[in-house]
């Protein structure tokens, strides 16, 4: 485990000691905005949880469990709890599945694990804190934290895996069938009724987060089968009929969006293989300024044609490191 963090460590040094003045000021802006926890491989093969500062410094282990993997770590809303997902090592650490193992909630700092087993696949916070929603069989359930009784059960209109429950508590989002041919990204009022499209439905699309306004979505927009083309990172209004182009990259496939928690910040990956299985996708992450955004990551002739007014690589490298989340929070690093 110490191998692992002054590795990762030695890479975001050895990128700031060669960045631009540019990247080094947006470093600076970013080094006390709280804490990122995110999944990473260590040297023995498994999955653990790190932290680390928005600028990729004080990398810290939250977990060192060579039995388990590790993966899909939430902060609730406050930033004083977590959740995430506990698998055996054997099982891949996988895009479409981590979020069907052991669920497991625990302080922001790692400490005072509970397992709660595999009756909760895919549990988001509600903004509270209080309960978390799960989609189980029978729908999407409202699952109360200290209990663990369904309060509440929701249909769930397609919707089959990262469940998402938006901050304001009204609605949820996720990724669906049903809604075209592919994966969409799906969004359903928490009062229930019918499930609307929120991406294009005429390509694969994934992995969806809620801006904090609770108004619009970001989502991995993908391929469509048989074409080239690489996942970039899009963000739509809650009724599908706004989309704009936040980061597209020639050389990667962009997932895992999560904007910080005042929206001025948008951390993400990039992957050089396409997810599911994590492991062979040399998958890094890179944090930009929300209002440098739409950026192309690379200098590719067919995106900047395609994207004529988005601006030049504005970002900064994080290293190593899937799913992360943020909070400006400092409990996780309490204790």
């Amino acid at each position: 485990m110490k191998l692992l963090i002054i590795l990762l460590g030695l890479c975001f040094k050895a990128f700031t000691a060669e960045g631009s003045p540019r990247e080094a000021r947006l470093a600076a802006e970013l080094h006390t905005l709280g804490w990122i926890v995110f999944s990473a491989q260590t040297p023995h093969g498994d999955w653990d949880l790190f932290l680390m500062r928005p600028d990729g410094s004080e990398r810290r282990a939250l977990t060192d469990t060579r039995e388990f993997n590790e993966a899909g770590a939430r902060f609730s809303h406050d930033g004083k709890r977590l959740l995430y997902y506990r698998m055996a090592r054997s099982d891949a650490v996988d895009n479409n599945t981590y979020g069907t193992f052991d669920l497991v909630l625990a302080d922001a700092n790692g400490k005072n694990a509970v397992v709660y087993g595999r009756d909760f696949p895919w549990a988001s916070w509600s903004p509270d804190g209080r309960h978390f929603a799960c989609l189980a069989p029978k729908g999407i359930q409202i699952v109360d934290v200290s209990s663990r009784q369904v309060v509440r059960t929701l249909p769930r209109q397609g919707i089959v895996e990262q469940l998402v429950w938006s901050p304001d508590g009204k609605a949820f989002a996720g990724t669906a069938n049903g809604l075209g041919a592919y994966w969409n990204i799906g969004r359903l009022a928490d009062g229930g009724g019918k499930i609307n499209a929120v991406s294009e439905t005429e390509r694969y699309n994934c992995t969806p987060e809620w801006h904090p306004d609770s108004r619009h979505i970001l989502y991995a927009r993908g391929i469509i089968p048989k074409q080239d083309g690489r996942a970039q990172l899009w963000m739509a209004s809650d009724d599908g009929r706004e989309k704009t182009m936040l980061y597209a990259e020639q050389g990667r496939h962009i997932y895992g969006a999560c904007p910080s928690p005042d929206a001025k910040y948008l951390l993400f990956t990039r992957s050089v293989e396409d997810l599911g299985t994590v492991g062979k996708s040399q998958t890094t992450m890179a944090v930009l300024r929300w209002i440098d955004t739409p950026i192309l990551g690379d200098d590719s002739a067919a995106l900047r044609k395609q994207f004529p007014n988005a601006k030049p690589a504005r970002w900064l490298d994080l290293g190593p490191g899937w799913e992360p989340h943020w909070t400006y929070s400092e409990a996780p690093a309490a204790g």
